[in-house]
């Protein structure tokens, strides 16, 4: 074989190599991904705790051996899941405060889209209130704007913990009471508490009115969620 079409063989076979790498590594996320979708459904109705594996298996329409190609057991599971929602929550509502420079105005921005989505999206708002997480944004934005309000003199709080307590534990509760009670989505009753929540922190009423009057953008909904 003439050493050009030696060479081009060999590029061709890598290439075919990769095209199938490629093509193996979507799928694997694709199903990854679908039984996530399942998943997010069934703790949210069930909580941490109830599920069993036959559970996902049916909600994610797949086999039992699939299943088990990815995960081991349910707990492993909820941690994934919980860390695909944190990430998706964190980019989404990143993107949109990012470009805020006060990080007082920052932090109350970002916690009304919270409850935004949380109002929007009734089976987010479910698993959230019923399994609760501690990554991505539901903690490192939060604690980084709140100890930069502390710094700054904006916030009164003793610390960026109690902060993040008073602004996290509280809105817990209200997207518990909300599931219990819808028919408070359609009044002011999520922007009373946020501003009591900042009243709390120590926020200057010219810094509230600021945040409230902030323009909301088009918070994408949670991808998985869009076809629950």
């Amino acid at each position: 074989m003439p050493e050009k079409t030696a060479k081009n063989h060999d590029v061709t076979e890598k290439s075919t190599i990769n095209h199938r790498t490629i093509v193996g590594q979507n799928r694997r996320t694709k199903t990854r991904t679908r039984i996530i979708e399942g998943a997010l459904q069934v703790f949210a109705e069930k909580g941490p705790d109830a599920p069993v594996i036959d559970d996902f298996i049916q909600a994610s329409g797949i086999a039992r051996g699939t299943f088990y190609n990815y995960f081991d057991n349910t707990a492993e599971l909820l941690s994934a899941t919980s860390d695909w929602l944190a990430d998706d929550v964190a980019n989404a509502i990143e993107a949109e405060v990012s470009r805020i420079k006060n990080p007082v105005v920052r932090h109350g921005v970002a916690i009304r889209l919270f409850m935004k989505k949380a109002q929007s999206e009734p089976t987010w708002c479910r698993f959230i209130a019923t399994i609760w997480f501690q990554k991505g944004f539901a903690i490192d934005g939060p604690m980084r704007d709140i100890q930069l309000g502390i710094d700054s003199g904006d916030l009164s709080c003793p610390s960026a913990e109690c902060g993040w307590d008073l602004t996290f534990g509280t809105l817990r509760q209200v997207m518990i009471r909300l599931l219990k009670q819808p028919e408070l989505i359609k009044t002011d009753y999520v922007d009373q508490i946020i501003d009591t929540i900042l009243i709390g922190l120590g926020v200057t009423s010219t810094l509230r009115k600021e945040i409230f009057s902030y323009e909301w953008p088009k918070l994408r909904p949670t991808k998985t969620l869009a076809r629950i």
